[in-house]
């Protein structure tokens, strides 16, 4: 009786996470329909409906994600106090480790794509108990290192997330829901659901089998196919605690049978990290791009349709056939446009036997439609000419073309402030994560850039579990955009080192920072090597100074006339432009030496 109410009371709730969330779904399905190039099964257009498709809401969810996508969507862990600092940065190391192990990029990467076309997307990091990991070489030996359970990531579909009705966070939800389709085999293979004895198991899964569920999800199942797909619930909810604060527990139901009830969760806490498109007032669910420009889509679409149908008609026109010709009309549609046939007709006269339909003259304001929603589109989304790289006119300077540029990318660079948050959120959850389940000594690995050098430090994600901190992220100075502007930068600020160095006396940009700018694929090895050269030219310039030095003194010049000579000597090496100036002193050419009298 207890769990039939406790059944009774987790449905109920679902049930009205379910009718306020659903009203999404029209417009989720119209989205998804176009973004597919399926638009025309939405309707029961006729088969012979010319059925054009110019699909910018495909371009618009692609080219953004182009745009916000970057290389290394990475946090960085700061300190809060002198004596955490080596901490935090072994933490961070640990990190940026397991961010990139567990592909938390191709996560980052898809959930942009699924917030520029439905408005919101939600990232879940789980624990894995099942998953297996293993190193190389360890601290322990060369036998390797073998780590049983690893921290999971993935997108939620929005269509399967059902929020507690009156919040409009996840932090303001006292329940969420996510409802998936799963096979039976897949139940059974988990172990959190296999903890009971055998009989009781058997007995649990064959209740959930047999339950008289009938069509599933549009196909039908029978008890004895253990394959079927099931309806499986994950149910997430919080209760206050004694402590001011909440506790976190997860409840499992397949086919509405509980398989597991209110299970601690662990860190304690939502799973989740919520990203949008466009953040809406009083609502949990965003809007996105491509959900502006819908209606000036399906106009386009509706437009195109009725000139490439006019356009049929002009090439195809229809033909009237007179019932007093005596001509099979089945005879005129098969072969009335093939050449060289003979038609016989009873009619006296014989232009009257077969006469085309005068189609109309495509309308020139079905042009201007068409021209005026792709405008509007282009302005709502930004995907102007000089956003994709096409020809703006009569701009010839680069400082022209650039402030252009700008001006097109404006908005992108504005809404790269929403990706930070939402690799905020997923950076403190995958912290959280190893916090609570790294229990054991692991390895971290540590690649360096520039040498590709690796090396391993061994890590224990529990004792870093109360250590303070604090995260910045920054995507945007990693963002593609970016990197084009900063590379554009970088060259036009050689070009003014080269003409203004003498004058200014310092360098505006040197060559290393200039490679940094312009992030080559090899950057961190060319600037490496020109350190190294660098260092050894100051060697040389040492050495060089020291000779003539000691060429000076052997001369018998004063203290005070060596002193000025290798001033001179060193402003010379600063200043290139001057060599082979009178009176310049070298080594290679000593008769400059004042000799001392």
């Amino acid at each position: 009786m207890a769990e039939k109410t406790r059944t009774s009371t987790i449905l109920t709730r679902f049930r009205e996470a379910k009718n306020k969330r659903q009203a999404k779904d029209p417009v989720w399905h119209e989205l998804d329909a176009f973004d597919r190039n399926e638009q025309w099964n939405l309707a029961d257009s006729p088969p012979w409906l010319p059925k054009p498709i110019t699909n910018y809401i495909h371009l618009v969810k692609y080219t953004k994600r182009a745009a916000f996508a970057v290389e290394n969507p990475t946090a960085k862990l700061r300190p809060f106090s002198p004596s955490t600092v080596e901490a935090v940065k072994l933490l961070n190391k640990a990190y940026e480790d397991t961010f990139d192990r567990i592909k938390a990029r191709k996560v980052v990467r898809e959930s942009i794509e699924t917030s520029k076309l439905l408005g919101t997307c939600i990232g879940h990091i789980f624990w894995n108990e099942t998953a297996e990991g293993r190193l190389g070489t360890t601290i322990q030996g060369d036998e390797g290192f073998l780590y049983t359970g690893e921290i999971g990531i993935r997108n939620v579909e929005p269509s399967t997330f059902f929020p507690d009705p009156t919040a409009f966070t996840i932090d303001d939800c006292d329940y969420i829901f996510i409802r998936e389709r799963k096979p039976m085999s897949w139940i059974k293979s988990q172990p959190k659901f296999n903890k009971k004895s055998k009989e009781e198991n058997d007995k649990a899964f064959t209740s959930i089998s047999q339950q008289d569920r009938g069509e599933i999800y549009g196909r039908d199942y029978n008890s004895e196919n253990d394959d079927r797909l099931v309806d499986f619930i994950t149910y997430y909810e919080r209760e206050a605690n004694s402590e001011g604060g909440f506790s976190y527990f997860v409840t499992y139901l397949a086919n509405s049978k509980i398989l597991i009830d209110k299970e601690a969760l662990r860190p304690n806490r939502y799973p989740f990290a919520v990203g949008y498109d466009f953040k809406q007032r009083q609502d949990f669910w965003g809007m996105s791009t491509c959900q502006f420009i819908l209606d000036n889509q399906k106009i386009i679409n509706k437009v195109e349709s009725i000139i490439a149908m006019i356009g049929t008609l002009l090439q195809n026109p229809q033909r009237i056939v007179t019932a007093s010709s005596g001509i099979n009309p089945k005879t005129v549609a098969t072969y009335g446009n093939a050449p060289g046939q003979t038609w016989v007709t009873n009619d006296a006269n014989p232009s009257q036997s077969i006469y085309y339909v005068q189609t109309p003259q495509i309308p020139l304001v079905l042009f201007n439609m068409l021209e005026q929603a792709k405008t509007n589109i282009r302005e709502i989304t930004g995907l102007t000419e000089s956003y994709l790289g096409q020809n703006v006119g009569s701009l010839q300077t680069s400082s022209g073309v650039q402030a252009l540029i700008d001006r097109a990318t404006m908005r992108d660079r504005d809404q790269m402030y929403d990706i930070e948050l939402y690799v905020e959120e997923l950076s403190k959850l995958i912290i959280d994560f190893m916090s609570e389940y790294y229990e054991e000594e692991r390895l971290i690995r540590i690649i360096d850039k520039a040498s590709d050098e690796v090396t391993f430090l061994p890590f224990v994600g529990t004792d870093f579990k109360d250590l303070a901190y604090d995260m910045s992220v920054d995507v945007s100075s990693k963002a593609p955009i970016t990197r084009m502007r900063e590379a554009q930068e970088a060259k036009e600020l050689l070009n003014t080192n080269g003409q203004y160095r003498a004058s200014f006396g310092v360098d505006v940009i040197t060559p290393q920072e200039a490679i940094e700018m312009m992030n080559l694929q090899n950057g961190q090895r060319i600037i490496e090597r020109m350190n190294q050269q660098q260092l050894q030219n100051k060697v040389d310039e040492a050495v060089q100074g020291a000779q003539l030095i000691a060429e000076a003194q052997a001369a018998g010049v004063s203290e005070d006339e060596i002193q000025q000579l290798a001033t001179a000597f060193f402003e010379q090496l600063q200043n290139p432009d001057q060599a082979g100036q009178t009176g310049a002193p070298t080594t290679s050419n000593p008769q400059n030496i004042p000799q001392g009298g």
